[in-house]
């Protein structure tokens, strides 16, 4: 009797606690199917240990959770800066709601309220924590993708991070995530840079993505993002404070 070779399991997905940040204004719109095409659905399948389907639920608060913030600009009062929805399980509903972004206004401005939308993020890292429940720390990745560079303004609407200068805010993302602090746009934003991360470094190198320039330690470069396949190498709390 000849007995196939059986496959070898597949590794089980990561648990992490993920924040996308968007920018939802005009401003970005037209280059967003590219990213979500090139970038974003490779990372949600990446966490997910692969293709989002709906029958896909990590349990309440067991797996992966995924949570989405839209940031704006000035222009959008009197309507809150930022839209945040809960966390979900279920990176099938995150791609929904990925799909729903509407990205309209800001024509008029060119800066966005990316201060807010990080002191958000941050905000739910804090209540990531809370609903674990758990003495073991998940790895936190921020993803931020944006195509205008922040206002010289701090965040106001957070309760806990307000008066966060969007500088400060960067820092802070890089100390309490695991090593990506992950950032992606058709321009690179110096303003985005993280302290100490020198020009042109590239801490894990991936292909060219769609004409995005060499960003090094910038977020808002998809030059040193490429795929994500090689995370899977780094465990939580290996980091290095490095923007990419």
């Amino acid at each position: 009797m000849v007995v196939s070779a059986l496959e070898p399991p597949a590794p089980p997905a990561m648990v992490a606690d993920v924040v996308f940040v968007i920018e939802g204004t005009a401003n970005l719109g037209p280059y967003f199917e590219s990213l979500r095409k090139h970038y974003l659905l490779p990372a949600i399948e990446y966490f997910n240990g692969g293709p989002p389907a709906e029958t896909d639920f990590g349990g309440d608060f067991g797996g992966t959770q995924y949570s989405l913030v839209v940031f704006n600009t000035v222009d959008c009062a009197p309507e809150s800066y930022v839209q945040c929805h809960a966390p979900t399980s279920s990176a099938y509903e995150f791609l929904t709601w990925l799909d729903s972004i509407q990205f309209v206004g800001g024509g008029g401005e060119s800066c966005s309220l990316i201060a807010e939308g990080l002191s958000t993020a941050l905000q739910l890292f804090d209540d990531f924590k809370k609903m674990r429940e758990t003495d073991r720390p998940n790895p936190q990745v921020c993803v931020l993708i944006c195509n205008s560079p922040p206002y010289l303004l701090p965040a106001v609407e957070s309760t806990t991070y307000s008066g966060y200068s969007t500088e400060s805010l960067v820092q802070r993302i890089a100390e309490v995530t695991w090593d990506p602090f992950l950032g992606g746009g058709p321009r690179k934003l110096p303003a985005l840079r993280v302290p100490g991360a020198p020009p042109g470094q590239r801490v894990r190198p991936g292909p060219e993505t769609h004409g995005a320039g060499q960003g090094g330690g910038t977020v808002g470069t998809l030059g040193t993002l490429g795929t994500l396949g090689t995370l899977g190498t780094h465990g939580a709390g290996q980091g290095g404070g490095t923007a990419r």
